[in-house]
């Protein structure tokens, strides 16, 4: 069986949202991430990476190790901070591409573990990726209105496009929230659902080694992946492609934002989008 690879970044410490956000049940017992995992094998992936911290691998290896279907492959892949200068804080989302060097050598794609991103964007990233012949790279974009929160303020990466939908650059904005936007409320913005070739892991490398002698004594700057996505367009000349999808991204920044997601899933379940029991 050809190996359909998506990666699941695991590894926050969920600061804002005050606990482990990546398993925190939300609906039928179930994690947004789980979610995430049904729409990922319903629309074809059947390779999936986890990419944790060391202190939760056990959480993640009683939860997922052997209760998904028999078909599907599942690594854990430590983000390691071994030989890195010591800080509390992750080096951010490009160290987490990066801690994935040694386990994929091939297409796939990469989300955040903690986010909802809707059937129809896995299904859109499988097929990109896996009837690819031009080794593009791709991104899901998504209009800024449908991924804010009622409860303060977001980070995302505000996208420009040339006339092809293809990305020309990306900009991680932070502090966005509905009371302060700067920007029309159909900005398209990356919420951090990437396909790569595998050629993105030497061109990430090289660049997190160049961060690094500039940042090594910083305790708060992060390597962020649209760094690395910036950084291929202009010096390697690499394609993005955007993915416009119809589905609706929500998330759980803050405790508050809870009670709403419930309120989505259900609605979701109840319509039979979803089974009760997803596996």
């Amino acid at each position: 069986m050809k190996q359909k690879t998506i990666a699941f970044m695991a590894a926050g410490m969920g600061s804002r949202f005050g606990g482990l956000k990546q398993v925190h049940e939300v609906a039928n017992n179930y994690a947004l991430l789980d979610f995430s995992i049904y729409d990922a094998l319903q629309a074809g992936f059947n390779h999936l990476v986890f990419i944790i911290r060391k202190e939760i691998l056990p959480v993640f290896e009683i939860r997922y190790k052997n209760s998904l279907p028999k078909y599907v492959q599942i690594d854990f892949v430590i983000q390691d901070t071994t030989g890195l200068p010591e800080r509390k804080k992750p080096w951010g989302t490009g160290h987490a591409l990066l801690s994935l060097k040694n386990t994929i050598h091939n297409n796939f794609a990469l989300i955040n573990a903690d986010d909802f991103y809707g059937r129809d964007a896995f299904k859109l990233m499988h097929d990109a990726l896996y009837a690819d012949t031009n080794k593009q790279n791709y991104f899901i974009g998504y209009p800024l209105k449908n991924t804010l929160s009622d409860f303060g303020a977001v980070s995302r990466g505000v996208c420009i496009l040339n006339e092809n939908q293809d990305l020309r650059h990306i900009v991680e904005h932070t502090n966005i929230s509905k009371e302060n936007l700067s920007m029309p409320l159909d900005t398209i913005v990356s919420m951090n659902f990437w396909g790569f070739t595998p050629e993105v892991f030497n061109i990430a490398d090289a660049l997190f080694a160049t961060f690094l002698r500039k940042h090594k004594n910083s305790q708060t700057t992060e390597f962020f992946i649209p760094q690395i996505v910036d950084f291929m367009i202009n010096e390697y000349d690499s394609v993005f492609k955007m993915l416009e999808t119809s589905a609706k991204w929500f998330g759980v920044t803050y405790k508050e934002d809870e009670a709403k997601v419930k309120e989505q899933l259900q609605e979701l379940i109840s319509l039979g989008i979803y089974p009760k029991t997803l596996w």
